[in-house]
This record gives structure tokens, C-alpha cells and sequence, in this order.
């Protein structure tokens, strides 16, 4: 939520060009791009490049993302292509505007006021036994464990936008009842409600139904299931994770997974996601 927590500040707008924040970032035809393109992946950037291979570590991977073209002569707002690499803009966008990275921001505006005490970009050495181990990565000659497995992040340090974030089943159900709340958990507030709203709402307008940084109900198959209302909105990561909301049922569906232990190929968790959503909807009692 940081990036609605600067909107509701005043410190940025959803149509606010990203260039307004990262000026180099306005070439090669991008600086048309907003935010609310960033956070609804309609930007036209690439989906993923594998920067860490060339190699470039830290800013120089904002730079690389600030040099680029288009992708494929796509234009922004026309298409939705999910993309880590808007991602890593945003959270460039709360460094520049706050003076802090999205690391030290989200623990002292987010994870701290909800109680999410075992939340954490770089966790602790002390936590490694109760962390999942994601796969065996042939350029550090290890199974990755207790550090973020997306290779541009971990050429970040860690820390960045798109990836990297460990958390636990009852921290993210903590962070999805401030939402399914409307920004409130107890007399905790993180959002304004008009925020929270604007946030699950159906903002892309094209095929692929996109909120602002949620992924909503598709139109044919979710990962949400068969069951969530359509006004139900959630995310997946990469590693086997998923976060679904129903505002209707007041519902929160939450799966970590560590499916890339054995390797990445394959897609088997994508169903058992939407299987995994229709079993806990199924338990609910319907008064």
C-alpha cells in the first residue's frame, strides 16, 4: 500500500508520470507512463529481463529499466503484461519521494503499526530454521534459504519492489483483514477507505482484469477458484504463494508454498491454488 499511502499524503497521484520522480526514466518513448500503468501493469514495459546475468547489481538495475524501449512497440494502457520491472519502479518511487527504501518504509508505515512482527525484507539469520528453502541455484552453488529467491532482487540486496518479502500465514492474514476492513485492523488505520476502495476496483478496463497492484477475478480461470464473489481480488508470487480477499464474505484465503524447491518447471500449483480456495470456501457456513 505505500505507494496509495504517498497518494493519500499528497506526495503523488495515481496519473502522475513516472518521469515526474525518475526524470531519466522519461525516454525512448516512456514518458507518457504513470503510476496508476505501473500498479496495473498496463505500462508496456517487459514482463522480466535477467539483468543479475549481465551482471548489474543495485541502481544500475533501475538504469538499465530507465534506458529501455517499449516492448514490442506496445503502448501504454492497451495491454496488460505483467511486469516485475514496474514493480522495481515503485518501489524507486517511495525511495526518491520519502528518502526511504521500501524496505525501511513498509516496517515503519505498514508492517510495524499491523503487529506484523515476523515480516521482513533480509530476515534474520535467527529465523533461517523456519524458513522454507526455495532451489538449488547453480551460481551460488546452494539451495537458496533464507534469502529472496527472484535473481533481480537478490542483485538488489534484497530489497526491492517486485520480490523479496518473507512473511508468515498469520502476518498476511493480518495485512489482508486491514484490507477486507477497509484500511483499519482495530484502531489501527493504514488506508483511507476511499483509498482501500479505489485499490480493488476493476482499473485497467481491458481483457485481464487489474486493480491497483491486485489482480481481480478473472473472466475464465483464477487462481481465487470458482467460489469468491466478483469482488474478490488477491495476488500470486512466483515461489508458490497466493493472497486471496472477498469482501463479500468477509474471507481470506491465504497459501505459502515453497513449490520451486524441486525446480521451477511446471504448473501444478497454478490449479491447486483455485483448489485450495474452493475447499476453504466450501467450509464456509452459509447462514
Amino acid at each position: 500500500p505505500s505507494i496509495l499511502m504517498l497518494c493519500e499524503q499528497g506526495k503523488t497521484r495515481l496519473d502522475d508520470p513516472v518521469a515526474l520522480f525518475i526524470p531519466e526514466f522519461g525516454t525512448q518513448g516512456k514518458h507518457t507512463i504513470t503510476i496508476r500503468h505501473l500498479m496495473t501493469h498496463t505500462s508496456g514495459l517487459p514482463d522480466h529481463m535477467e539483468f543479475w546475468k549481465e551482471p548489474l547489481k543495485g541502481k544500475q538495475i533501475v538504469d538499465r529499466i530507465c534506458g529501455l524501449e517499449l516492448a514490442g512497440g506496445r503502448q501504454p494502457g492497451k495491454q496488460v503484461v505483467y511486469s516485475d520491472l514496474g514493480f522495481i519502479l515503485l518501489g524507486e518511487i517511495v525511495e526518491r519521494v520519502t528518502g526511504s527504501n521500501i524496505k525501511q518504509f513498509s516496517e515503519e508505515k505498514v508492517f510495524e503499526p499491523l503487529g506484523m512482527s515476523e515480516t521482513y525484507f533480509l530476515p534474520p539469520e535467527r529465523l533461517k530454521h523456519r524458513i522454507a528453502a526455495t532451489e538449488f541455484r547453480e551460481g551460488l552453488g546452494q539451495v537458496v534459504w533464507g534469502e529472496v529467491h527472484d535473481e533481480n532482487a537478490y542483485a538488489m540486496g534484497g530489497i526491492a519492489g517486485h520480490a523479496g518479502l518473507f512473511s508468515t500465514a498469520a502476518d498476511t492474514a493480518r495485512y489482508a483483514l486491514m484490507w477486507l476492513n477497509r484500511g483499519r485492523l482495530g484502531e489501527t488505520r493504514i488506508l483511507g477507505r476511499n483509498a482501500v476502495l479505489a485499490a480493488i476496483k476493476e482499473q485497467a478496463g481491458l481483457e485481464e482484469r487489474r486493480a491497483l497492484g491486485w489482480m481481480l477475478k478473472s473472466r475464465t480461470f483464477s487462481s481465487g477458484g470458482d467460489f469468491l464473489s466478483k469482488l474478490a481480488f488477491g495476488h500470486t508470487g512466483f515461489t508458490g504463494t497466493s493472497l486471496w480477499c472477498d469482501p463479500v464474505e468477509n474471507l481470506a484465503v491465504i497459501l505459502l508454498t515453497n513449490r520451486v524447491h524441486a525446480g521451477r518447471e511446471g504448473n501444478a500449483h497454478i490449479r491447486l491454488r483455485a483448489r485450495f480456495a474452493n475447499a476453504v470456501s466450501a467450509a464456509i457456513e452459509k447462514s
